[in-house]
C-alpha cells in the first residue's frame, strides 16, 4: 500500500518496484491512496495502471494525511498482511518474499519489517542522509543504524508487514496526528501484548530531503507531532525522542542561570564543548569517506537536527493539538465515505 502526496519524482519507480516483486502477482495486491496532489501524481499513476491493467486500485483521501490514507487503504486492503511502503523510498525485487519469509518464520510479532539505507542526491543530500544513518543523529534506531546481519525484537519497524487482525484488535490510525502517527499506533500494539520484529534479510531504501529547509521542516515537524503523540497514548515516547527536547530546554535554563551563577556558566561552556567534540567525532565519518569540505556542513546538520526537533518538542506544549482531549479519531468513525478513482 502506497499514501503519497506530490510523489512526482519517485512514485513511478517505485510502482515498477512493486508490481516487479519476485512473488507471486496472484498473492499481493496494490492499493496507491493519492492525498489531493497537485503535481503529476495521480497522472503518473494512472499511466501505469494502463500499462498494468487490474493491478493498482487509486483510491483518494480528501483529508491529505497520512493517517487517513493509512485507514482507507486498511478498510479496502484483503490480504493477511498490510505492508505500507513510503512514497519517498524504493524497494529491492525480493522486498515482498523476504518480508513473507521472516513473517511466516516469526509468526508471534505482529509486525515484521526491516532495515532502511538512507540516501540523498546533491551536496546537502548525502550530507543528511549520512546524519540520518548515524546513531549521533537517530539514537538506537536500529532500522536505520544496524550495518551487520541481525535479527530480533524491537520497538519499532519501517514499512512493516502488519497482521491484518491487528487493525481489529487495537484500531486503526489516530487521524489527530497529522505526523508520527505510527508512533501512537505501535505504542497501543505494545501495550496490548503485540511485538515487532526487525531482520536485516528485509531492506529498503529512504530518500532523504536534498535540502536544508526541507531537512529543518521535518526535523521541527518530527519533534513536534513526536510529542503530540505522546499525549494520546502511554509509552509511545522512547529515550531517543526526549534527548533534543531535553537538550534545549537545559541549553535554555543554564543560559538564563549563567547570568546569575558563575559556577553554572562554567558548566555551560563544559557542556557546548562536550557538544562540541561529540559533532567533530560524528562528523569524522563522512570526512574520511568524501573529503573535508563535508567536515562543518556534517556539524551544522547534526546540530539542526538535533535543535529543530528539539524546538519543534517545546512548540507543541503551545500547539492546540498537544491540549486537545478524546480518544483517538479515524475516518471511518467519522462515517466517512471513501471516493475511489
Amino acid at each position: 500500500m502506497l499514501v503519497v502526496r506530490n510523489e512526482e519524482n519517485h512514485i513511478e519507480n517505485l510502482l515498477e518496484a512493486i508490481l516487479n516483486q519476485d512473488f507471486p502477482q496472484s498473492k499481493y495486491e496494490v492499493i496507491v491512496v493519492d492525498g489531493e496532489s497537485t503535481d503529476r501524481t495521480p497522472e503518473i499513476v494512472q499511466q501505469i495502471q494502463e500499462r498494468y491493467p487490474d493491478r493498482i486500485r487509486f483510491l483518494h483521501n480528501p483529508r491529505k494525511t497520512l493517517a487517513t490514507g493509512w485507514n482507507i487503504g486498511i478498510q479496502h486492503a484483503n490480504g493477511e498482511y498490510v505492508i505500507r511502503v513510503d512514497g519517498h523510498s524504493q524497494i529491492p525485487q525480493n522486498f515482498l518474499s523476504r518480508t513473507y519469509e521472516v513473517a511466516q518464520r516469526v509468526p508471534d510479532a505482529s509486525c515484521v519489517g526491516g532495515v532502511v539505507e538512507t540516501i540523498g542526491t546533491g551536496f546537502w543530500g548525502e550530507v543528511n542522509a549520512y546524519v540520518y544513518s548515524h546513531p549521533f543523529g537517530v539514537g538506537n534506531s536500529k532500522f536505520r543504524t544496524t550495518k551487520r546481519e541481525w535479527e530480533g525484537f524491537v520497538d519499532t519497524v519501517p514499512y512493516a508487514a502488519y497482521k491484518r487482525q491487528v487493525f481489529d484488535e487495537v484500531g486503526y490510525f489516530d487521524e489527530n496526528l497529522k505526523r508520527n502517527e505510527d508512533l501512537e499506533m505501535h505504542a497501543r500494539i505494545r501495550n496490548q501484548g503485540g511485538s515487532f520484529f526487525l531482520s536485516t534479510r528485509i531492506r529498503s531504501t529512504y530518500y532523504v530531503r536534498n535540502t536544508l529547509p526541507a531537512f529543518l521542516k521535518k526535523s521541527f515537524g518530527d519533534g513536534k507531532w513526536t510529542m503530540v503523540a505522546s499525549k494520546r497514548g502511554v509509552g509511545v515516547l522512547r529515550w531517543r525522542h526526549l534527548i533534543p527536547f531535553m537538550v534545549v530546554l537545559l541549553s535554555a535554563l543554564m543560559t538564563v542561570g549563567s547570568f546569575f551563577s558563575p559556577l553554572i556558566g562554567t558548566m555551560f561552556l563544559g557542556l557546548i564543548g562536550a557538544y562540541l567534540l561529540l559533532l567533530v567525532c560524528s562528523s569524522w565519518g563522512i570526512t574520511k569517506q568524501k573529503g573535508w569540505k563535508y567536515f562543518f556542513p556534517c556539524m551544522l546538520s547534526f546540530f539542526l537536527l538535533h535543535f529543530s526537533r528539539g524546538f519543534g518538542s517545546a512548540a507543541s506544549f503551545f500547539s492546540k493539538h498537544y491540549w486537545r482531549e478524546g480518544a483517538y479519531e479515524t475516518y471511518e468513525n467519522k462515517n466517512a465515505t471513501n471516493i475511489a478513482r
